[in-house]
């Protein structure tokens, strides 16, 4: 990972960056607000010879090597247990070898007592007890069977301090630490969730997945929810799928007239919308169009259109109704059929000959025939639809659908021998960054043309495939 892709990461997951930091900071704080305060203590201890330091060059070896002993002894369980004994403590020695800390101080013969206890007094008490613990320790080891002076003797030389100013927690220190900790965790998170995401996040990752061009990334346009039907006025959305259009032109060179099944690999990846909304701007390029809403488990096409489904593709199929009678016509100029009634077996429906016959039908009608259809992975149905269209449009949702998603989709495609004219990302935040991606937001067709197909690169294998598809017929 570059730098350059690194602060793209940065950029695409900074919600999730200042979440962390704004939680890890909140933690601190209250960990600082809860912390009770500790106090502590200190006394130092003395180690020399009787003579008080008088001593010659093998007695002061002795002392430096003895000294950290005691300094370590300090704290042993034996003497933190006298020290309980002594006070009278409501308490075990490992949690007063936790309070207590002993060191020799580098370069003399003074061992430092260390205490930190809930109150300024009781810490004061507990290092004068352990102080007093070591000079009694020290008198016992180094007293001589012969009854001579001892060898070494330990005194006080300074007594157990008292401050009723806190030593923990520390808190200009804990609060850089928890920071410094949370930035750690948020530049850490969002680097293995992109790491470990499996989701599209650009063009480059859809064209790894599929093999196939992406002919356009459609802006993700809040107004969707509240206006479906947004080819119809300006903006980014409308734009873009003004570059689909045109790029489905330079997929099928050779067709003057086109059937197109719209589909994704999993639900919710907002086919249906984007199929109704390029059914509308072809529209307004001047071509005849018929969408058939041909998701008989789910149909939404009336619904984002504003019209019946009551009769439509199944009336027709059973002999109910005409074709003439079931195609609505919509003020945008599109013509409508929708799925009418639900049938028990939307599968076998589609396999008949009587579909097949009212595709051809519709397909001399019309200069663009646009089929909104199940996705790909759950159901069969697009799988029968694909091979009786000229090609299929597949779509994958920015951040929601996953490479392995669109692989299988796209797989299915080809096991029954049908056309993938492309792909479309859909719902493509308005500035992404970095390794993501550049901006989708803005220019299509003003300047940039990142979206738009190279017609000569196109042309050949359209013609080839649809020579080929002329001769199966």
């Amino acid at each position: 990972m570059d730098l350059r892709e690194f602060l793209g990461v940065l950029a695409a997951r900074w919600k999730f960056a200042v979440t962390t930091v704004v939680l890890g900071s909140v933690a601190t704080g209250l960990y600082l607000f809860l912390a009770a305060p500790q106090y502590g203590s200190d006394v130092k201890l003395f180690v020399s010879t009787p003579t008080g330091g008088q001593a010659d060059f093998a007695a002061a070896f002795i002392v430096t090597q003895r000294v950290e002993s005691y300094a370590d002894l300090a704290t042993d369980p034996a003497t933190m247990q006298r020290v309980i004994d002594r006070l009278g403590l409501d308490t075990t020695f490992e949690d007063l070898q936790g309070q207590v800390s002993s060191s020799v101080i580098p370069g003399t013969q003074t061992v430092e007592i260390s205490v930190r206890a809930s109150t300024p007094e009781s810490a004061q008490r507990i290092a004068d007890a352990a102080g007093q613990e070591v000079i009694d320790l020290v008198a016992q080891l180094e007293e001589p069977p012969s009854g001579d002076d001892p060898t070494l003797v330990a005194r006080v030389a300074s007594p157990a301090s008292i401050s009723d100013t806190p030593v923990a927690p520390d808190v200009p220190l804990v609060l850089a630490i928890g920071i410094l900790m949370s930035i750690f965790l948020a530049v850490l998170g969002a680097v293995l969730r992109h790491l470990l995401d499996r989701t599209l996040k650009s063009r480059e990752d859809v064209e790894k997945a599929t093999g196939s061009v992406v002919l356009a990334t459609l802006p993700f346009d809040p107004d969707v929810k509240k206006e479906p039907a947004l080819s119809s006025v300006g903006g980014p959305l409308a734009e873009a799928l003004r570059v689909l259009r045109t790029n489905l032109q330079f997929a099928d060179l050779d067709a003057d007239r086109q059937t197109i099944l719209v589909s994704s690999a999993v639900p919710d990846e907002g086919k249906t919308l984007v199929a109704t909304n390029l059914a509308t701007s072809l529209a307004q390029s001047g071509r005849s169009v018929l969408m058939i809403d041909a998701d008989m488990r789910n149909p939404n096409v009336a619904d984002v259109l504003g019209l019946e489904n009551g009769v439509g593709l199944v009336t027709v199929l059973v002999g109910r109704a005409t074709l003439d009678e079931a195609i609505q016509e919509h003020p945008s100029g599109v013509a409508f059929l929708g799925t009418g009634p639900q049938p028990p077996n939307p599968a076998e429906v589609l396999e008949t000959r009587a579909m097949k016959e009212l595709l051809a039908t519709v397909r001399s009608m019309y200069d663009t025939v646009i089929l909104d259809a199940p996705p790909m992975l759950p159901v069969a149905d697009a799988s029968i639809l694909v091979t009786e269209v000229d090609g299929a449009l597949l779509l994958a949702r920015h951040g929601a659908t996953t490479r392995e998603q669109l692989r299988l989709a796209v797989a299915r495609i080809e096991t029954v021998g049908g056309r993938l004219f492309g792909t479309v990302l859909n719902r493509v935040p308005r500035r992404t960054v970095g390794g993501y991606g550049d901006d989708y937001g803005y220019g299509y067709g003003y300047g940039t043309t990142p979206d738009i197909i190279d017609p000569a690169a196109e042309s050949r294998p359209a013609r080839a495939g649809r020579g080929q598809r002329r001769a199966e017929r």
